[in-house]
């Protein structure tokens, strides 16, 4: 009887600590880590991970391709993309799916100093742009140009590094293509004023940074893909409705980072993260006709040379009801 009892009582304890433990998670990023990923930390910092079940690696990434391209391979299970290199990898047969979108829209902007005063698209003609030639932000700057019938020739295309606004502070371009939350910020913290034409207020609007997971992964464990999904959102609505949190959270996992420029950062993406789609779904929001346009415009820049079903592309299945 005693020997029951015993057995009984163990059997109870091994219950218990099973019950407690974490399903671990590796999820990779599409770059070094950044106050765009804040949400995520909050969800980690605040235990919404924890409270699903949920023990959450976050690692960094080099680039959204290459974030699309392991976690298809199934080298991760879940990390963050871009609209466009979901549908590149895609059209390429690597098997990822969007789970939400995060940026509604490109944060990509041509940016420039007040006193030149460039407040329209008519007003770049003849004007010179620093740009990274070849680049994503330049072949939506491309496709920003024909839909506003503004030739290319028109403008002084000057090839260089967009990663700092230096050129622009020097004199040597008048405007610069950037993330309106990145680049010009640090112009505004050195004291300039700074004017800002959004691409996505002049029709090239495609989403931008997404959560993915692996084909196969999502079909073998719905419940761990909602379970993160419902703790990541919950991250990002709340870094949404506390900024001062999302901040604290990004900078305990970075302490080295900025904590003005991560302030000001922070500021001028909020608004990348919500749409009308996000007023009546919640943060995350994707549908049938945004990512359609996304492709469209892809395909228009040759980026892809043919375009991929949207029941492979994304789901919203997975969406906190």
């Amino acid at each position: 009887m005693q020997k029951i009892f015993i057995a009984l009582a163990l059997a109870l304890i091994t219950l218990s600590c099973t019950s407690t433990d974490k399903t671990q998670v590796q999820f990779i990023l599409d770059w070094k880590a950044q106050m765009e990923h804040a949400g995520f930390f909050v969800a980690k910092q605040k235990g919404f991970y924890e409270q699903e079940g949920l023990e959450i690696e976050i690692l960094e990434g080099s680039g959204a391709p290459t974030s699309a391209r392991v976690v298809g391979n199934g080298t991760y299970k879940l990390g963050v993309a871009s609209g466009s290199a979901t549908v590149m990898a895609r059209v390429r047969n690597i098997p990822i799916v969007s789970l939400a979108v995060i940026n509604q829209q490109t944060p990509v902007v041509v940016y420039s100093l007040v006193e030149k005063n460039i407040t329209t698209p008519q007003d770049l003609i003849g004007k010179s742009i620093g740009v990274n030639i070849g680049g994503t932000k330049h072949r939506e700057f491309q496709a920003f140009l024909r839909h506003q019938n503004i030739p290319e020739e028109d403008i002084q295309l000057m090839g260089m590094s967009e990663a700092s606004p230096a050129p622009l502070l020097a004199g040597q371009v008048d405007a610069m293509l950037g993330y309106t939350e990145d680049q010009p910020v640090t112009v505004e913290l050195q004291g300039h004023a700074v004017n800002r034409l959004a691409l996505s207020d002049y029709g090239i609007d495609v989403y931008s940074t997404n959560i993915i997971a692996n084909e196969s992964f999502l079909k073998e464990n719905p419940d761990l893909v909602k379970r993160f999904l419902r703790a990541s959102l919950r991250g990002w609505q709340h870094a949404v409705d506390h900024p001062e949190d999302a901040v604290a959270a990004y900078m305990a996992a970075r302490p080295e980072s900025d904590e003005a420029f991560n302030r000001a950062n922070f500021k001028y993406l909020i608004p990348l993260l919500q749409s009308a789609d996000t007023q009546q779904q919640g943060l995350g929001a994707q549908t049938e006709a945004k990512w359609q346009q996304t492709q469209d415009i892809l395909h228009s820049l040759d980026m892809i040379d043919q375009k991929v079903d949207l029941n492979l592309l994304f789901t919203t299945k997975f969406m906190p009801e």
